[in-house]
């Protein structure tokens, strides 16, 4: 059975889908089976792996809307291996119209497949959405990537108190896996307060690997390929993969 993960906080920029991206398909480079789920409206994690989510007869939404369409119909495999099930703008109506009785879809959606994969990553909304509430009620763990400035404490505060809600109630089980340092700057000291800061409230929660920023990310995702295989040798993908050691080990 699939271990279960959400990537997500309640902030864009943050490097939230290029984690999920990158750590799903250095997983995938491993030889596990892996699943990475699109539910965000923008579907920028079905076009950082080079899938252009208008081309397809069907997407995340069609399972949302349409008793006649199945997972098995909506999965896509990337040219390098990896089982996306893609996002599309027309998501966007779907989570504007959703009710709260609505947030536990996920487990029905993805309940079928669960048996063919070692891991499913779900890339969330950037926003207080009901498509994040749903991701949280039905995973097993949780990633946060927190960029490593000011405006991201906020952030992460609202991510910890919407995890301990859910907990509370809609999935007692849920377990944080990590904090993630994303676009670190190494040579400020915003990043070394904020740091610190982090390490200090959050201690074992953090993850011990920090993604630096570079401009290599944005041009992997514009080519549509992963940075652990568009620069293999790149610090961020070296982390990545070092990341993916500690998800399959712990």
């Amino acid at each position: 059975m699939a271990k279960t993960y959400a990537i997500t906080l309640r902030k864009g920029g943050c490097g939230k889908t290029t984690t999920a991206v990158n750590l799903a398909t250095a997983l995938e480079q491993k030889r596990q089976r892996v699943l990475l789920v699109d539910l965000d409206p923008q579907a920028n994690a079905t076009l950082s792996v080079g899938i252009d989510p208008t081309s397809l007869k069907y997407n995340i939404n069609s399972l949302f809307t349409s008793v006649d369409v199945t997972p098995e119909d909506v999965i896509v495999k990337t040219n390098f291996g990896l089982d996306v099930l893609p996002s599309h703008p027309d998501l966007a109506k779907t989570e504007a119209g959703m009710t709260a009785t609505q947030i536990g879809m996920m487990k029905g959606i993805l309940d079928p497949v669960e048996e063919y994969y070692d891991f499913i990553f779900i890339d969330t909304p950037p926003s207080e959405s009901y498509l994040s509430i749903a991701a949280l009620t039905y995973v097993q763990y949780v990633i946060i990537p927190l960029q490593a400035h000011f405006l991201a404490m906020q952030a992460l505060t609202q991510a910890m108190e919407d995890i301990e809600h859910v907990k509370k109630g809609l999935n007692p089980d849920i377990k944080i896996k990590g904090i993630l340092f994303t676009m670190v700057n190494p040579r400020t000291n915003i990043a070394k307060t904020v740091m610190q800061e982090v390490r200090e409230q959050y201690g074992d929660l953090v993850f011990p690997i920090e993604i630096t920023f570079s401009i290599r990310h944005v041009e992997a995702t514009l080519a549509g390929i992963p940075i652990v295989l568009f620069d293999p040798n790149h610090p961020g993908s070296e982390a990545y993969k070092k990341l993916a050691e500690v998800i399959l080990n712990g």
